[in-house]
């Protein structure tokens, strides 16, 4: 049996019992229902549990990736929900396991099991034009949607807002773009296999001002899901992986108060906030060893690691290459904790995995951060 140590100053510590991926691949042959069932199937299994046990099943996704309405009655089966507790939220399966550690912290589940699928109705060449139009969708739509706002356009905007000010040239933007997909591209989940160079990122089709194809997220598709339990209910499951201490989810403002593009880590730095103060950590950037973090673009990556208070300090940042490296839209939050996890069990310690929405890129986003330590 594992013991479990988490620490104590952390309010409500959730234990990992259980993290299963499926391959993250550009395009899924599998069906929705058939990605959920062997993601939870593979947590499940590994956590010692079956599906009867589960309290609550928490789905996240979107009806129009999926292409069709209530689409989650098509994975709820497939995710433990069939005749027992469940919902779907439509957004990041970083704010569905927040969900299913609130109902364990509030002593109305011993176990409960987060799944985020992600697998859009069309095929892989036609995608970005596909999510773009969607992201239009989401905007205000007698303001926003009529320029032809999209989460590109977002992102672009404010990476030549961060170019024109000064801060970091196009060049230094490359460099951090190879730097993450070079680290990330022997990682297991990788979606941008081979390394590449600053020059190979700059030559890369350009997609919106002085954004290239090679410093937005690495698209690709699949499931992932997680099994949290109570400490008592811990105690009896097979092997443990991890312990989640702290969790905090913030949401940003709209286009007309300019954060997105003077302040775009707002949401981030609020939710770091709520989960340091569960977790005990006061001083982030000498208690945390690693963040697994969501920088949608290397422009991205200094507002965010300053917003997460580990902008100074030995922390390593993204080892495994972050959403560059490996993007599945609606799983990131996933897919970042499944990071996290590894390392803090390479290593031990705490490590902070974050993740965002970027249906809209930074506006109106919502941003979870969670806290994790070894066991």
């Amino acid at each position: 049996m594992t013991r479990l140590n988490p620490s104590a100053a952390a309010q409500d510590p959730i234990p990992v019992l259980g993290l299963a991926a499926t391959p993250l691949v550009p395009e899924s042959n599998a069906v929705l229902d058939e990605l959920v069932f062997d993601a939870v199937f593979q947590a499940l299994r590994e956590a010692g549990i079956r599906k009867h046990e589960l309290g609550l099943s928490v789905t996240a996704s979107l009806d129009i990736y999926d292409g069709r309405s209530i689409s989650c009655g098509l994975t709820n089966a497939a995710s433990g929900g069939y005749l027992a507790q469940s919902y779907r939220i439509e957004g990041d399966a970083g704010q569905a396991i927040i969900a299913a550690a609130q109902t364990i912290a509030a002593g109305d589940a011993d176990l409960a099991l987060a799944v985020g699928v992600y697998n859009p109705e069309v095929s892989a060449p036609d995608r970005r034009a596909f999510l773009q139009q969607i992201s239009n969708y989401a905007f205000e739509p007698h303001f926003d949607r009529p320029v032809g706002l999209s989460a590109e356009t977002v992102l672009g905007l404010h990476a030549g807002h961060v170019v024109d000010s000064g801060e970091l040239s196009e060049e230094q933007l490359a460099e951090i773009a190879a730097a993450a997909i070079t680290r990330g591209s022997a990682r297991a989940h990788a979606a941008r296999r081979s390394p590449v160079s600053p020059g190979e990122v700059l030559a890369s089709a350009p997609v919106n001002g002085v954004l290239r194809e090679l410093m937005l997220p690495a698209e690709c598709t699949g499931a992932i899901a997680v099994v949290l339990g109570s400490l008592a209910r811990a105690r009896r499951a097979l092997r443990p992986r991890a312990v989640l201490t702290g969790w905090g989810q913030a949401t940003s403002d709209t286009t007309a108060s300019g954060q997105w593009l003077h302040n775009p880590a707002v949401a981030a730095r609020r939710a770091a906030q709520e989960a340091y103060r569960r977790a005990g950590v006061t001083e982030p950037g000498e208690q945390i060893a690693a963040v697994e973090l969501t920088a949608a673009t290397p422009a991205l990556l200094a507002p965010t690691l300053d917003a997460l208070g580990l902008a100074k300090g030995g922390v390593e940042v993204a080892p495994s290459g972050g959403a560059l490296s490996s993007f599945p839209g609606v799983a990131n939050g996933a897919l970042r904790l499944l990071e996290a996890v590894r390392w803090v069990e390479e290593r031990g310690g705490q490590a902070v995995a974050h993740s965002t929405d970027l249906l809209t890129g930074t506006v109106a986003d919502t941003a979870t951060v969670l806290v994790v330590e070894g066991v």
